[in-house]
């Protein structure tokens, strides 16, 4: 993988709620196996659904468990119910290459 792909645009395809809803099902939402949070997002998330499942390691960090999916994806239309205020772990997705994933930036 080339790193500069991390630092420089060069999409795949643009990335977009209804790209990553309709055209892949919202996969990174259903397999992956947990979103490390800060203290502040665990909180927030926490205030908006009692049903969250958020763990605390022995490193102290957080994260939610996506338990079999993220309880914040809408299951019928595959969209985020939070994105606007998703955490920066999901912002920043994906960060490596993921089977599938249709806005993984291309290296050149």
């Amino acid at each position: 993988m080339n790193m500069s792909t991390l630092l420089t645009p060069g999409w795949l395809r643009p990335p977009s709620l209804a790209l990553c809803a309709e055209e892949c099902g919202a996969r990174c939402c259903r397999q992956r196996r947990l979103v490390i949070l800060s203290a502040s997002e665990g909180a927030r998330l926490k205030a908006k659904r009692e049903d969250v499942l958020i763990a605390q390691g022995t490193d102290g960090r957080l994260a939610m468990l996506l338990n079999p999916i993220c309880v914040f994806l809408h299951p019928e239309t595959n969209r985020c119910t939070i994105h606007a205020e998703r955490p920066d772990a999901c912002r920043a997705f994906p960060q490596r290459p993921s089977v599938g994933c249709r806005v993984w930036p291309k290296d050149d």
